[in-house]
């Protein structure tokens, strides 16, 4: 496994942001100088499972190492916190996408490395059950 991956695994497995110890603002990707107080004393804290959908796009052609995921769809997400985020959404047809629907994150596989066959994982966000009705 990658050792940068490794190190950071919790970022991608947990959605692990930071908190601002002096005024509880709350960030992902973590922060160094929290922008309401500007302290630099932060906790990690745990980024919320849900949120609603602010924005979508859809790319056609992908990164290397992406192309069978093609075309991907990515969106831009309020969490229950507050947190904007940016992910890969699935398993909701891009045409069901409405701004203001419930999602959720969901453990997913994020690539497959073509030279050693490693699988990474990691979070993406798909409908909640309120979204399915």
């Amino acid at each position: 496994m990658s050792v940068p991956y490794w190190r950071a695994r919790d970022r991608y497995y947990r959605i692990l942001g930071n908190k601002c110890e002096q005024c509880s603002q709350e960030y992902f990707p973590p922060a160094a100088i929290c922008k309401k107080c500007g302290s630099t004393k932060f906790v990690d804290c745990e980024m919320p499972k849900t949120g609603t959908l602010v924005s979508y796009t859809q790319q056609k052609e992908s990164i290397h190492g992406f192309e069978d995921q093609e075309p991907m769809v990515f969106g831009l997400l309020r969490l229950d916190n507050g947190v904007r985020i940016i992910a890969q959404l699935v398993e909701v047809p891009y045409d069901s996408l409405k701004e203001g629907m419930k999602l959720k994150a969901v453990f997913r596989r994020v690539r497959v490395d073509g030279e050693s066959g490693q699988i990474f994982y990691g979070y993406k966000f798909g409908a909640s059950r309120e979204s399915k009705s």
